[in-house]
């Protein structure tokens, strides 16, 4: 099946060239790919990186593209050959890559922008931090064969080796049972459509995947889980500052208090711990002052340190989401 593979990115040159130099190596595919990066206001130079491709037009005059025309800058397309060498892989070769960058928007107009620009049927989403395997694309194709009424979830592996990044082996953390997590994910465009899109009020990081989910859902669409891999880099502690962890996880929290606002179900209040009581006052009282964001790296007791802040983080991103919902 023709596929559109979209990556949202925002401020990640340095590891992107990477990431789509595993998509030039992809085993040949049954049918056509193309890959669309939609930058959402990177201020890193992630636009040079699409140097080569060639400036194309901003069509948004009808359908899904029509209310973005003030949002998007740039628009090029082409083929594209990553500079980046990955010795695991022999045979690279260019891709179609459509790059737009449109102004911040957050996650859910990125991807909607990308969906409207995508010229084919079936849409794989991913992140700007996975690697993906040789057979990614026509493994994701391939579950869609026989029934086209469903959202295939690959698996995402957790790793610190950017140099080998499949060298990592399954763990416990990398559990994931969401009818819909835009990591590793397929679905036809035209479910997507008519689930109304991502909700773009979530304009903060985190659940925007989960609500689409839930409307895809209701429409009749399954979800399965399928031996499809893709690898998530995460840097190793010591290169983690507290303060970065800290303000993604406080809007996650933020995010959470809409999601569960929209869609007041037992498992989205166990999913997102709005209720928690318990929790929220142990890590409010371990990151009590947030005496952590004096650090500069993560390394005093590193994993429990980790925690600390990303839970301190989220119930405070659940504090303000409450407040401002109040107000």
């Amino acid at each position: 099946m023709h596929t559109s593979v979209i990556i949202p990115t925002h401020n990640r040159a340095e590891i992107l060239g990477r990431v789509l130099s595993y998509y030039a190596c992809q085993a040949k595919p049954d049918q056509d790919f193309e890959i669309l990066v939609v930058d959402d206001g990177s201020t890193d130079g992630t636009e040079s990186i699409f140097d080569n491709l060639k400036d194309a037009e901003i069509n948004g005059g009808t359908g899904i593209l029509a209310g973005y025309k003030d949002r998007i800058l740039t628009v090029k397309k082409g083929w594209y050959l990553p500079d980046t060498d990955e010795s695991l892989f022999i045979g690279k070769s260019s891709l179609f890559v459509r790059y737009i960058g449109i102004r911040k928007s957050g996650r859910s107009t990125a991807r909607n922008v990308g969906i409207g620009f995508s010229a084919y049927p079936l849409i794989i989403f991913a992140d700007d931090d996975i690697f993906v395997e040789p057979e990614f694309i026509k493994k994701h194709s391939a579950a869609h064969a026989n029934d086209d009424r469903l959202v295939v979830m690959g698996k995402v592996i957790h790793t610190q080796d950017l140099d080998n990044p499949f060298s990592a082996t399954w763990k416990l953390k990398d559990i994931n049972t969401a009818f819909l997590s835009t990591g590793n994910a397929s679905v036809l465009k035209k479910y997507i459509v008519k689930a109304g899109l991502f909700d773009e009020r979530y304009t903060v990081y985190g659940w925007e995947d989960f609500d689409l989910g839930i409307h895809l859902q209701e429409i009749g669409v399954h979800s399965i889980k399928r031996k499809i891999y893709g690898y998530h880099y995460d840097p190793p502690t010591k290169f983690i500052a507290p303060r970065e962890v800290y303000a993604k996880e406080k809007e996650r929290g933020i995010s959470a208090v809409y999601f569960y606002a929209g869609h007041q179900l037992k498992w989205v209040a166990r999913f997102t711990l709005i209720h928690s009581r318990f929790l929220r006052a142990f890590f409010k009282t371990l990151g009590h002052g947030n005496w952590f964001l004096s650090k500069k790296r993560i390394s005093f007791f590193k994993g429990m340190m980790l925690l600390i802040v990303r839970y301190k983080g989220y119930f405070d991103g659940i504090d303000e989401g409450k407040k401002k919902s109040d107000g």
